[in-house]
């Protein structure tokens, strides 16, 4: 039962990102897209209700200031809540809005080590289907409009990356595959975000793994895999490939796409900084109709989303609910890194911490699993049961399920 509550939860959340791909291609419809995230959302919204079933704090720390934290959301969300029929499609549909406020409570999601058995399985299967949907259809990740929408689907592989102790060499070398598919693709398409994001996965998992002496094979042969890969891109035999890969990154890596609207944000934002303007809330930044590599960006005066994690919190709850979040996210991380006793809850802290240095260059707070899979494992650093198991104390309860 477990086992398909998980499935029935990964399938429905990765199902969301598929339908705006299609609308993007112009397979779909507006409406038919709606319709579609909407009946995603009853499985999702089912599966997860049977997977929050962990209540009991170990940490009165993390009690107290969890529950500030949801308060104080609460209180962010009525400022800025809506009655209206479009507006309540948009807190539904638009994973930016609404869905931040609701996914902490993912903290509570059930903790039996089986259970995240079942949820690598799954994850594994969604990079499978990355996998097989990329090589008949390379153009969704070679093309900006699509390509950062379908790779978010794989980000959480990396977690698969970091738990490769517990792993068959199989999945893990293939888990390895994606994300280094996805990263040639983003470096060729000069996503400067997204590729630190994948590349963070990658190296952390190669140190995690080399410490705790993991049999991978794959993190092994990590440093000739590097060499190797520099000698190809620095070849002069393959001067045009290079040219081709990395053309458009070095024109990017240092231009500046940010800097004029964060100067609006924050003027705009000069009175309203300490609490934010709610969950609705908007500051103004005119943008004119303009295409940019095939993707076309409508005529806004008033925008929602400023394209920064911390600046994003800001905006609907200001310097607290920064504040807030970070007083439960960054403990989390250090006792998962640093206070546990197996590469499990490691790997949930280096998520925790991944994502923290992410929502410095966008890392968006959204409905997204690899969002989701942040709270799972803030819940699981906080937990000191756990945290005090051994590696094969985990790993037995992995076998259980014939994980290994």
């Amino acid at each position: 039962m477990t086992e398909k509550r998980i499935a029935l939860f990964v399938i429905s959340i990765s199902s969301i990102p598929v339908w705006g791909l299609l609308n993007m291609m112009g397979i779909i419809g507006g409406k038919m897209q709606t319709a579609l995230v909407f009946l995603s959302l009853i499985p999702f919204i089912y599966s997860s209700v049977k997977l929050l079933i962990d209540y009991k704090f170990e940490s009165s720390y993390f009690k107290f200031v969890f529950t500030l934290f949801i308060i104080y959301q609460l209180v962010i969300v009525v400022r800025g809540f809506s009655l209206s029929y479009k507006d309540i499609k948009d807190y539904l549909q638009t994973y930016y809005i609404f869905w931040p406020f609701i996914i902490p409570l993912f903290i509570f999601f059930n903790k039996d080590i089986p259970t995240f058995g079942f949820l690598f399985k799954w994850i594994y299967y969604s990079g499978i289907f990355f996998l097989v949907i990329s090589l008949f259809f390379p153009f969704l990740i070679l093309t900006r409009s699509t390509a950062e929408t379908f790779i978010a689907i794989i980000i959480p592989c990396g977690f698969l990356l970091l738990n490769a102790t517990y792993l068959r060499t199989r999945k893990v070398n293939i888990s390895f595959l994606i994300i280094s598919i996805s990263i040639i693709a983003l470096t060729y398409l000069a996503r400067r975000s997204s590729v630190v994001t994948l590349v963070g996965f990658v190296i952390s998992s190669y140190f995690l793994n080399l410490i705790n002496k993991s049999n991978a094979k794959i993190f092994r042969y990590f440093p000739l895999i590097i060499i190797i890969i520099f000698f190809i891109l620095f070849s002069s035999f393959f001067e045009n490939s290079k040219e081709v890969l990395l053309n458009k990154m070095t024109s990017r890596i240092s231009e500046d796409t940010r800097t004029g609207v964060f100067n609006r944000f924050f003027y705009y934002l000069k009175d309203d900084m300490t609490f934010g303007n709610g969950m609705n809330g908007v500051y103004y930044c005119p943008m004119w109709e303009t295409e940019i590599d095939g993707e076309l960006f409508g005529e806004v005066e008033y925008r929602n989303l400023i394209e920064n994690g911390y600046l994003q919190l800001m905006l609907t709850g200001g310097v607290v609910h920064i504040v807030l979040f970070l007083l439960v996210l960054l403990p989390s991380a250090i006792k998962g890194i640093f206070m546990s006793s197996n590469q499990f809850v490691k790997a949930c802290g280096i998520v925790i911490f991944l994502r923290l240095i992410d929502m410095l260059l966008y890392g968006m707070p959204s409905l997204s699993l690899a969002y989701i899979l942040v709270w799972i494992c803030v819940g699981v650093c906080y937990k000191t049961s756990i945290r005090r198991m051994t590696n094969d104390e985990i790993r037995s309860e992995f076998k259980k399920i014939d994980l290994l």
